[in-house]
């Protein structure tokens, strides 16, 4: 297995990705998980998840 290696954009993302997870959880216990804000969060969050593992390097 070769080495993984954090870019500075990917850090940027793990870090945004971190903070949009912690703001569905509270929005879902707070909503309930089928909110349209809850749901908008998660489809958020989806898109930065697609875009962290596009900059992963290729195994």
């Amino acid at each position: 297995m070769m080495p993984f290696f954090v870019t500075e954009p990917q850090e940027r993302l793990n870090i945004e990705i971190e903070q949009l997870r912690s703001q569905m959880v509270i929005l879902g216990s707070t909503h309930g998980f089928l909110h349209p804000d809850v749901q908008q969060c998660s489809q958020e969050l989806d898109l930065l998840l697609l875009q962290y593992y596009a900059l992963r390097p290729k195994q």
